[in-house]
C-alpha cells in the first residue's frame, strides 16, 4: 500500500508559477523572434540564409519547451485536484459514522 504526504495547495500553487512562467518565456521569445526577422530583411547572402535555417531549427525545438511546459502546468494541476477530491471523498466516507 502507497504512503504518501501532500500538499495539494503546494502543488497547485506551482502549477500556476509554471503557467505565469511559460507565459512570460512566450512573451520574451516573441520579442526576440521580432528582433531577429527584422535582422533577416537587411541581411543577403549564404550566410542569412543559413541563419533563417537556425532560427527555424531553434523555432521547432522552442514550441516543443513551450508544449513541454503546457503539459508540466497542467499534469501538475490535475495532480492537485485529484488529490484534493480524494482526501475530500474519504474525509466523506466517516461522516456521521
Amino acid at each position: 500500500m502507497a504512503v504518501f504526504t501532500v500538499d495539494s495547495s503546494q502543488i497547485s500553487a506551482s502549477a500556476m508559477r509554471v503557467s505565469v512562467l511559460s507565459n512570460e518565456i512566450r512573451s520574451q521569445i516573441q520579442t526576440m523572434l521580432a528582433d531577429l526577422q527584422a535582422l533577416e530583411g537587411s541581411w543577403t547572402g549564404a550566410a542569412q540564409a543559413n541563419f533563417q535555417t537556425c532560427v527555424a531549427s531553434w523555432q521547432a525545438t522552442q514550441a516543443q519547451v513551450e508544449a513541454s511546459l503546457d503539459t508540466i502546468g497542467s499534469h501538475m494541476q490535475i495532480a492537485a485536484q485529484s488529490y484534493e477530491d480524494a482526501e475530500a471523498a474519504s474525509a466523506g466516507l466517516f461522516v456521521g459514522a
